[in-house]
């Protein structure tokens, strides 16, 4: 029995390691939109909100970002955590909190700037969200 149950957790592990490698294989991680992003915009999503937010983005296609919006004046703050990928031009961003994948077309303007436009967003054709992200120079 003592034997059969570090065989089991390595098997476990293996067939666990072997699942993440196959389902985020395939997945492409531009390595411009990796670091720390802020970002801004008032009205654009929504009228009357202003909306301000700070993304790190990992190369293992993991990311945290932090909101603050303001709606007349009141202000409020939340975190979001989840997946994000690239493929032909698009850039793709899943939240642990939703089942949908929301789909923007980006360009990398410079190293600095990156802008984005919807093409889905909570799983509904959208066009219409446009913004920038701006790279945080740490040095």
């Amino acid at each position: 029995m003592k034997k059969i149950l570090p065989f089991t957790v390595l098997v476990v592990l293996t067939l666990f390691s072997l699942f993440s490698f196959v389902t985020l294989g395939d997945k492409e991680h531009d390595k411009r939109l990796v670091g720390i992003w802020k970002g801004f915009e008032v009205d654009k999503q929504y009228e009357g909100v202003e909306k301000h937010w700070i993304q790190q983005r990992f190369e293992n296609g993991t990311y945290v970002i932090m909101f603050t919006s303001k709606q007349d004046c009141e202000i409020q703050t939340f975190t979001e955590k989840g997946k994000w990928w690239t493929k032909d031009g698009e850039f793709f961003e899943q939240s642990k909190s939703s089942k949908t994948i929301d789909v923007y077309k980006y360009t990398v303007d410079n190293p600095m700037v990156v802008s984005f436009k919807s093409v889905t967003l909570l799983g509904k054709k959208d066009d219409s969200y446009i913004f920038s992200d701006y790279k945080v120079d740490l040095d």
